[in-house]
C-alpha cells in the first residue's frame, strides 16, 4: 500500500518532467541541487551565528558583506553557465560544415558561377595554417579531407574514425563515454559540475573554478573573523563553525591546486587527457614530455583561450616534424629577449 502511491508520484513527475526518468539527468540533478544547497548552509550559518554581518550589510549595501554577497551570486551563476554550456561536438561541427557547404554549391549552380573562396563559402579555421580552407566536394568527403589534412600523410580513415559516434576524429578530440558523444579539445568530464569540458566551454569552466576559489577564500575569512569577535558566544555554535571551517579549508587546498593545474594547462595549450594519457595518444607517443605541440607561446595561448573563442569551429592541426625542431630547442636569453615564449 505504500509503494504503489510513491510509484504513481515517480510516474506523475516523469510525465511532467520527462528528463527525470533518465538516472544519469536525476543523478546530475541530485549533485547541483546539493553543491547549491551546500553553499546556502555555509553563508546562511555565517550570516545566521553573526549578526554583526546583516547590519553592515544592511546599512552598507556596497561595503564588505555586500561584495561578498555579489561574489556568491555570480559564483552560483557561472556554475550553472559552464555546467549547460556546449563543448563543441564533433558532430556538430561536421553537420555545420555540410549544411553550409550544400547550401554553397546550391547558390553556385544557381548562379552559374565557378566556387570560391570569396562567395560565401565555409570556411573552417585551421590552427597553424597560413591560409583558410575551403570545403569542395560532397559533404562526407569534405569533411574526411579535412580531417585527413590535419594529420601527417599515410593516416587511414578507419583509425581516425571513432567506433561509437562513427566519425572522423581530428586532432585532439575524444568520445566521451559520459555524455555519449566526440568532444572537440576534450578536457575531461566533471562529475560535479555533471557536464563534459572541452574547446567551447574550458574557460567558462576555468572561470568557475577562480570564483569558487574566491569564494571559498573569502568565507573562511569571515569565518575567522566572526570566531574572533565572538569567542564569548554559546558553545556550540563556535563548534559548528570550526568544523564548517575545517572542511573548507579542505576545499580551499583542492581548488586551490585545481586552479594552478588548469591555469599551468591554458599557458602550455594542453588538455587534462591530453596530459594524463600523454604515452597512450598516437599522435603525443613520440612527443618529448617538456615539448608542447600546441604551444603557440604563453600570450597566443591566453588570447586563443579567452578572446578567440567563437561560433566558427577552430581545428588544430598536427605540428610539423620542423615545428617539433623548433619548439624543443632549449629557451636562451636570446629567446626570451626576441619573446619567443610569448
Amino acid at each position: 500500500m505504500i509503494f504503489l502511491p510513491s510509484m504513481s508520484i515517480f510516474n506523475f513527475c516523469h510525465r511532467f518532467v520527462p528528463c527525470l526518468a533518465d538516472p544519469a539527468t536525476r543523478s546530475s540533478l541530485g549533485l547541483k541541487a546539493a553543491l547549491v544547497v551546500l553553499h546556502i548552509v555555509y553563508a546562511g550559518i555565517l550570516f545566521l551565528f553573526d549578526s554583526d554581518l546583516i547590519e553592515k550589510t544592511k546599512q552598507e549595501p556596497w561595503s564588505y558583506t555586500g561584495l561578498y554577497l555579489l561574489l556568491f551570486v555570480a559564483t552560483l551563476i557561472q556554475y550553472f553557465v559552464a555546467s549547460y554550456s556546449s563543448p563543441g561536438y564533433v558532430l556538430d561541427a561536421m553537420r555545420d560544415v555540410n549544411e553550409k557547404n550544400s547550401l554553397f554549391r546550391k547558390a553556385s549552380m544557381l548562379s552559374k558561377q565557378p566556387a570560391s573562396s570569396k562567395n560565401g563559402s565555409l570556411v573552417i579555421t585551421v590552427e597553424g595554417s597560413q591560409s583558410e580552407r575551403n570545403i569542395p566536394g560532397s559533404n562526407v568527403t569534405s569533411w574526411t579531407k579535412l580531417v585527413l589534412d590535419m594529420y601527417p600523410p599515410g593516416m587511414s580513415v578507419r583509425t581516425l574514425t571513432c567506433s561509437f559516434c562513427n566519425v572522423e576524429q581530428p586532432p585532439r578530440a575524444k568520445h566521451c563515454h559520459d555524455c555519449d558523444r566526440c568532444v572537440l579539445q576534450f578536457d575531461h568530464h566533471c562529475v560535479w559540475l555533471g557536464a563534459c569540458f572541452g574547446w567551447g566551454n574550458h574557460c567558462r569552466f576555468w572561470w568557475y573554478i577562480f570564483e569558487e576559489t574566491a569564494l571559498c577564500i573569502w568565507t573562511g575569512i569571515l569565518y575567522i573573523t566572526s570566531l574572533k569577535a565572538n569567542i564569548s558566544r554559546a558553545w556550540w555554535k563556535d563548534v559548528i563553525m570550526i568544523l564548517l571551517l575545517v572542511t573548507l579549508s579542505f576545499a580551499v587546498i583542492f581548488l586551490l591546486l585545481l586552479l594552478i593545474f588548469h591555469s599551468y594547462l591554458i599557458l602550455t595549450n594542453q588538455t587534462t587527457y591530453e596530459l594524463i594519457r600523454r604515452r597512450r595518444i598516437p599522435y603525443l607517443r613520440g612527443i618529448p614530455e617538456r615539448v608542447y605541440p600546441f604551444s603557440e607561446g604563453v600570450c597566443r595561448n591566453l588570447y586563443k583561450f579567452c578572446c578567440a573563442r567563437s561560433s566558427i569551429y577552430s581545428l588544430e592541426r598536427l605540428p610539423t616534424a620542423m615545428e617539433l625542431e623548433d619548439k624543443s630547442r632549449p629557451y636562451t636569453c636570446l629567446g626570451f629577449l626576441t619573446c619567443r615564449c610569448c
